[in-house]
């Protein structure tokens, strides 16, 4: 086990509310009667609609075809017949095309036993087919087709390959959850990324909420043969970020001279169901919780579930939810529908309670620093959101503002409740509607 010696700068250490006990195991959520699964589930364009209303879907198949190298294909989740393909507005504001499923007919692979796929003597154009064609995508929260990141030039290699299972979300548990019950698939996946890559390092990344699971990865590199180091970095947020991980690693971030490949361990996961169990990725685990939920836990859910399924699932409400955000605390999007479904890229639901969770009045700036101490990126926030409301984005670019992530320490660390983030976004909107 190794211990990084250099650590980001920045962050916060938010209250965390774990509600769900870490070991309490991962439960299938119920099937939804229909399911509403939008075509826009990765970075790039939507994905190309395949089918039409009375159309008989299996589950697992294909509906959307990706369009462009950032889209990914798209998988009905549940069996059934298609009654609508309509416009669906997402919760980040984008409109997309969503297919509107019935449940019906038998399951192929559900309750089944699925046999496995040997993929040692397989090329690398079939693994990456595999991974391709089964819609993967990073979990972990830029929803980037997976194989653009594994399709290394031949005769390249990364020099360094990390398996990311630091929870960068506060109260969020599920990847947790997937290392402590589903470690060896897991290292499955990344033994087929290690082939595609071939790195001169490879790394397992865990919080230190996590410390107690590094003798069962120890075994498993062990019993696995493997050529892999594990470390334990600090969970305080965002230190699960792929450059700040890369950076208490003691490496260079992407994009560097030194290239380094990062994958969130769910998203290792899904590429072992894809190489090895021929399944798409077409369900995730996510955490439900929040003090307004009666019974908090981790599910895994099929895409196009509803929200208000799966707190009905956890036992419903039990005090009026403030405000329901899907995602984590931090990151996440404040919701105003149940009827939202969950896609890729949800990795929780989070029901707040109480007025701790309304919006509270915005006050002048006192020049504290409080901002510029939590920032992991070395940026001015307060400097670059009065740039940004007076006009003047362009000049906040040249001091930094692209190399914000929004990540919400500042606003978070904000003793005037200064909405930092929502400014800094705004600015960004304003950079790429100028470059139209």
């Amino acid at each position: 086990m190794t211990y990084p010696t250099k650590l980001p700068r920045g962050g916060v250490d938010p209250p965390a509310e774990i509600l769900v006990p870490r070991g309490s195991g991962i439960t299938n959520a119920a099937v939804p009667s229909r399911a509403l699964i939008p075509l826009l589930q990765h970075a790039g364009k939507t994905a190309l609609c395949l089918v039409k209303p009375g159309d008989r879907v299996r589950e697992g198949m294909l509906i959307g075809k990706a369009d462009g190298s950032r889209s990914a294909n798209v998988h009905a989740s549940i069996p059934g017949i298609v009654i609508e393909v309509r416009d669906h507005l997402l919760p980040t504001g984008e409109l997309c095309a969503a297919v509107a499923i019935e449940l019906g007919g038998e399951f192929d692979t559900s309750g089944k036993p699925r046999s496995r796929r040997e993929w040692e003597s397989l090329s690398r154009l079939d693994l990456l087919d595999r991974i391709r064609g089964g819609g993967v995508v990073g979990l972990g929260g830029g929803s980037i087709p997976t194989h653009l990141k594994l399709a290394v030039s031949p005769g390249s290699s990364s020099s360094l390959l990390v398996a990311n299972g630091v929870e960068c979300e506060p109260s969020l548990c599920a990847d947790d959850a997937l290392l402590r019950e589903k470690a060896s698939d897991m290292m499955e996946g990344l033994r087929i990324c290690q082939a595609l890559l071939t790195p001169a390092r490879t790394v397992i990344a865990l919080g230190e909420h996590s410390e107690d699971l590094v003798p069962e990865f120890e075994r498993l590199v062990r019993q696995k043969a493997m050529k892999v180091d594990v470390a334990v970095l600090p969970s305080r947020y965002p230190y699960g970020h792929e450059q700040l991980v890369l950076a208490a690693l003691g490496c260079r971030p992407p994009g560097s001279e030194s290239s380094a490949t990062v994958l969130n361990v769910a998203t290792l996961y899904a590429v072992f169901e894809a190489v090895v169990l021929d399944k798409p990725l077409f369900e995730r685990v996510l955490t439900i919780t929040g003090s307004a939920v009666r019974h908090p836990r981790n599910l895994k859910v099929r895409f196009g579930t509803s929200i208000g399924d799966l707190l009905e699932e956890c036992g419903g409400l039990g005090s009026e939810a403030a405000k329901i955000v899907m995602g984590g605390p931090m990151r996440g999007v404040s919701i105003d529908s149940l009827d939202l479904p969950v896609t890729k890229g949800t990795s929780g639901i989070i029901a707040f309670g109480g007025p701790a969770a309304l919006k509270k009045t915005e006050l002048p700036c006192i020049r504290c620093g409080s901002c510029i101490e939590a920032c992991p990126w070395d940026l001015v926030p307060t400097r670059l959101s009065k740039l940004v409301r007076v006009g003047e984005a362009a000049t906040a670019d040249r001091e930094g503002l692209s190399r914000c992530t929004e990540c919400g320490c500042c606003a978070y660390a904000c003793p005037s409740r200064i909405p930092l983030v929502a400014v800094l976004r705004e600015g960004k909107r304003a950079l790429r509607g100028s470059d139209a």
